[in-house]
């Protein structure tokens, strides 16, 4: 059932979205961060001994795909994502900014999440803060907040296993995303170079093939430098002139024109948001101005 164990920490891989990988603390204090690998598996585990505590890295669908299989148990997440678990239409909300949310939009997404994805608003139990230390029992973690990914995104140190769970962070060759509302490039970054000061022996993260790495900064290197190979390309781009956010968009520097994911993604939309966030960015740092719906490259 597991697919690599140490010490009371137990990782199982997920599938193909909506699933991702889940941990599995085996401990005093049963507990599983991001419940959204295999449905079977965890209701083998949670009739084995049950499930105390679901924590969750952050508020995306694919992390709490099977939060509704222990409605028994505390829910532990940090502050800044609370809202996505407590309301439903905040859960829709941090992906589309609400002028850009029409009632067809919003009524498929309402369908998905309460009939396929099986959303259920929770009140979560506790609010989980940076650097705090959780004792299972035998396993301490440390909580780290990196945000970037979402506001609220968690990532988890396992001390004395020298083991870090980066969840969404997950350093695919695809690279990370930053598409929703409160999603930031910047952000992204920091916390990516908070992970990789700490010294670790194993990588675990939430998608990808095998979901476990060795523990080598270089890892989050290539990630994190795909953020300022989208930069460059962005930058080359629009040395050939002035560019509306459209036809930046529909370069598909990020996502290649591919138009869905999954069947059901619209990822113009996400490739709008983060070209978005990247313009956002160059024009702070000078590199980019905006004139009458245009951008600009400094000095053209």
């Amino acid at each position: 059932m597991f697919d690599f164990e140490k010490g009371r920490l137990r990782f199982i891989r997920g599938g193909k979205y909506p699933q991702s990988n889940s941990v599995l603390i085996d401990d005093n204090i049963r507990t599983i961060i991001d419940p959204a690998c295999n449905e079977e598996k965890l209701l083998s585990i949670h009739r084995e001994r049950p499930v105390e505590v679901v924590i969750n890295s952050h508020g995306h669908e694919d992390h709490i795909l099977y939060n509704w299989l222990f409605p028994d148990a505390q829910l532990w997440v940090h502050e800044l994502d609370a809202g996505v678990f407590r309301d439903l239409d905040a859960f829709i909300h941090q992906f589309f900014p609400r002028e850009e949310m029409d009632e067809k939009t919003k009524a498929t997404w309402h369908q998905l999440l309460t009939e396929v994805l099986r959303y259920r608003p929770k009140e979560p139990d506790r609010l989980l803060e940076d650097e705090e230390i959780l004792d299972f029992g035998h396993t301490r973690v440390q909580v780290l907040h990196t945000p970037g990914h979402t506001a609220g995104h968690l990532s988890f140190h396992f001390l004395d296993e020298r083991l870090i769970f980066l969840a969404d962070l997950d350093l695919v060759k695809f690279g990370p995303y930053y598409g929703d509302n409160a999603s930031s490039i910047d952000s992204t970054i920091t916390s990516l170079q908070r992970l990789a000061k700490i010294d670790a022996d194993v990588y675990l993260v939430s998608h990808g093939k095998k979901g476990i790495l060795d523990g080598d900064p270089a890892h989050i290197q290539r990630y994190l430098d795909v953020i300022y190979q989208r930069e460059e390309k962005l930058l080359a781009f629009m040395a050939s002139g002035p560019k509306t956010l459209q036809e930046i968009t529909a370069r598909g520097i990020i996502y290649g024109g591919h138009k869905l994911a999954d069947g059901a993604w619209d990822l113009s939309i996400s490739e709008r948001s983060m070209m978005r966030k990247h313009l956002e960015r160059l024009q702070r740092t000078g590199r980019v101005t905006t004139e009458n719906g245009t951008y600009i490259l400094s000095g053209q």
